[in-house]
């Protein structure tokens, strides 16, 4: 049988990283946290957020890195990923958040013993739903694009992400999106439930 490939997204999909940023946000700029966070649900993009609040990408993404502890991983995600490494199975991360701020997080939390690669935007990889970091994670992983590839992610980016790369697309519908996007082939009620992919 093939090996599976899991490519995981990050918020709303491993952890719930709203209520963080903006408890982050609100110590480096004032403000209510509350606020931030309605904010943030409401669609706002964190860079841009805290460069309206005068909060430069370096200074969040170092108060990021010493407050790692207070950022909550959904339930299973660890224990999970340790099952999924038992498994043979190759996971990667594709997200849309910046390098610096994901892999200090993801080396905090102990996410990034797990994985094959990070995937972030750079030039000549531009944010999903473009399908570019998709297919470059799978490059440099050594794998292909078959019927055990997903993408499991909360949100319509990466349903479309999935689809533009030929990939199947797991919805986490714990996450943030509430409506089911389309194309998506299975339904997670938390993280747990890849390990029926």
């Amino acid at each position: 049988m093939a090996r599976r490939t899991l490519l995981l997204d990050l918020d709303g999909t491993l952890w719930d990283s709203r209520p963080w940023y903006a408890e982050i946000l609100a110590r480096l700029s004032g403000g209510s946290a509350t606020e931030l966070e309605d904010t943030l649900a409401s669609g706002a993009n964190i860079r841009r957020l805290a460069s309206d609040r005068g909060v430069t990408s370096y200074r969040f993404d170092r108060e990021a890195g010493r407050s790692v502890a207070s950022l909550r991983l959904y339930d299973g995600v660890l224990r999970t990923l340790d099952d999924l490494s038992s498994l043979a199975t190759s996971i990667g991360v594709v997200t849309n958040l910046p390098g610096r701020l994901v892999e200090t997080v993801l080396q905090e939390t102990g996410i990034a013993s797990h994985l094959e690669v990070i995937v972030t935007p750079r030039v000549g990889v531009p944010a999903k739903p473009k399908p570019h970091g998709i297919r470059r994670a799978l490059q440099e992983m050594g794998r292909k694009a078959d019927g055990r590839t997903w993408m499991v992610g909360d949100g319509v980016v990466d349903a479309e992400a999935a689809k533009a790369a030929g990939v199947r697309f797991a919805w986490a519908s714990y996450g943030y999106e509430a409506v089911v996007p389309s194309d998506t082939e299975t339904v997670l009620r938390s993280f747990p439930d890849v390990l029926g992919l």
